[in-house]
């Protein structure tokens, strides 16, 4: 990609956020991404060379964003317990997901009708948001917390779509009509019963 300035680039994405959680995918010409943001249509053509470029940026940012608001998976407070540090680790990601859920849930609108999106959004959001958890995983069996056979990329899969799936259910498919989720109770439940498959007993 070709240089863009950092505040250029930063209004283009903010902006195509904020239609694409708004609007299908295919309704949002380059020139209505111009218009609302301020930059060029050729300059952002010239950056990004696609829709789908831009959308893939849209999500890298995302993804960092969730990162940076997660506590540094070596760093281990005075007293935390291993299952302290997966459940304040899960909330932040909850957290995090929440704060996005327009944008997410036209996403997987978008994925069902369009194979490409649906890779996109899985080869990025999905695929580099459970690299978070392979590494706190990772770290945590070198420190011999971990019994020696887990596949650490396989549990933080399986932790991970546990958690999107209580956030589609509950907020994306109805289950707040249904019943008030307690996040703190489920979480901490979460945690200690996936720990409990993965933890070397002494």
């Amino acid at each position: 990609m070709k240089s863009m300035d950092s505040e250029r680039q930063r209004a283009v994405l903010d902006t195509a956020m904020a239609l694409f959680a708004k609007e299908d995918l295919r309704d949002i010409t380059l020139e209505k991404l111009s218009k609302a943001s301020g930059v060029a249509a050729f300059d952002i053509l010239r950056h990004f060379h696609s829709a789908d470029n831009i959308l893939k940026a849209v999500l890298e940012r995302e993804l960092e964003l969730m990162a940076a608001a997660a506590q540094a998976p070596e760093l281990r407070m005075p007293g935390e317990t291993l299952s302290d540090e997966l459940h304040v680790l899960a909330g932040v990601i909850l957290d995090q997901y929440r704060r996005r859920l327009p944008f997410l849930g036209k996403l997987l609108s978008e994925a069902m009708r369009d194979p490409r999106v649906g890779a996109l959004f899985y080869g990025t959001f999905i695929v580099q948001g459970r690299l978070l958890f392979t590494e706190f995983l990772g770290i945590r069996r070198q420190f011999g917390e971990l019994r020696d056979d887990v596949d650490v990329e396989a549990a933080a899969a399986m932790f991970l779509a546990s958690l999107t799936g209580i956030l589609l259910m509950h907020e994306l498919f109805g289950g707040k009509e249904v019943e008030t989720l307690d996040d703190d109770r489920v979480l901490r439940q979460m945690c200690e019963t996936f720990l409990n498959g993965i933890v070397k007993r002494t």
